[in-house]
């Protein structure tokens, strides 16, 4: 009988993970999990994220999805952020664990709910130079000043980024929108600098137009923070998240857009949450999760090493 033989990339990462201490500091990548979905108002689950993601990786080929290898390509990965009893100790054991991720070309975070990009850009604000841009790809705008007697809830997310002062409605942009509150329309009109293009003027205008307006106003930020919830996606494609809205983009719709948006702009910084491991069946949400992030691998890889 013959024996069975492992591919080379059935580990941790497909392999690209750092296992040298030497290393450490160097790579080109580096992920923090930050499995805290204390902040969900609707079904939670997404604390399970980080390590369910992990644990798929050793079956995914190290190659992007036109056949460039990312072989190279070093990644060390931080473990998950130790969560503290109450909102402000995970918010500063957060930002404190962020710091050292931000280090590396591209800074890659895995929720949780969308709660965890309040620390994380926070971090990013002090840890990176000059003006921050923000992309924030969901299906909800998130600008709610408190919802549910919380200002930390993650429908809280792009409105406690904005209150930053390394951010600013006119450096951000948000896409995918299908979903509003009435005091998020006063919001927006009330803050016209600020970008926002539904879900519905991505499926009229196409992606090179979506993708060179989301370009205009980012493109004067040094740095751009991309956080990507992930049911921007149809329920079709992404059904374990736990606020699902219907008429969203596809995987293809969405890593059209993303190509664009690393190939112009200086994204530094990956947050991808709301993925909800028990309300995913199949593991459908996860792989997409995955596709996203191998993908911004290639586009980084092609950057440092063109």
């Amino acid at each position: 009988m013959a024996t069975r033989s492992d591919p080379p990339h059935r580990s941790l990462w497909s392999g690209l993970a750092s296992v040298s201490s030497a290393d450490d500091g160097d790579e080109e990548i580096g992920v923090l999990g930050v499995p805290f979905d204390g902040a969900s108002s609707f079904r939670r689950g997404s604390s399970e994220a980080p390590q369910r993601i992990r644990s798929l990786t050793p079956h995914v080929a190290p190659f992007t999805e036109e056949g460039g290898s990312l072989a190279g390509l070093r990644l060390r990965d931080y473990g998950d952020t130790v969560l503290g009893d109450t909102w402000e100790s995970t918010r500063r054991s957060v930002e404190q664990a962020a710091t050292p991720v931000l280090s590396h070309p591209l800074a890659v975070f895995l929720g949780g709910d969308h709660s965890v990009t309040i620390p994380l850009v926070s971090a990013a604000s002090e840890a990176l130079d000059g003006p921050l841009g923000v992309l924030h790809l969901d299906a909800h705008l998130d600008l709610m000043d408190r919802f549910e007697g919380r200002p930390w809830s993650h429908a809280c997310a792009l409105r406690r980024v904005l209150d930053s002062p390394a951010t600013s409605p006119a450096c951000c942009a948000a896409v995918g929108i299908r979903s509003w509150l009435p005091e998020e329309v006063t919001f927006v009109e009330a803050h016209p600098e600020l970008l926002v293009r539904t879900a519905r003027d991505v499926r009229r205008n196409g992606i090179e137009s979506i993708a060179d307006a989301v370009c205009h106003p980012l493109v004067q930020a040094d740095a751009v923070y991309i956080t990507l919830d992930i049911d921007i996606l149809d329920p079709a494609f992404a059904p374990g998240t736990g606020t699902p809205e219907a008429a969203g983009l596809t995987t293809r719709d969405l890593l059209e857009l993303l190509r664009v948006v690393f190939e112009r702009l200086p994204v530094r910084v990956l947050d991808l949450v709301e993925v909800s491991p028990p309300l995913d069946p199949s593991d459908i949400t996860s792989i997409a999760a995955i596709k996203i992030l191998y993908e911004s691998f290639g586009w980084m890889k092609r950057r440092l090493d063109p």
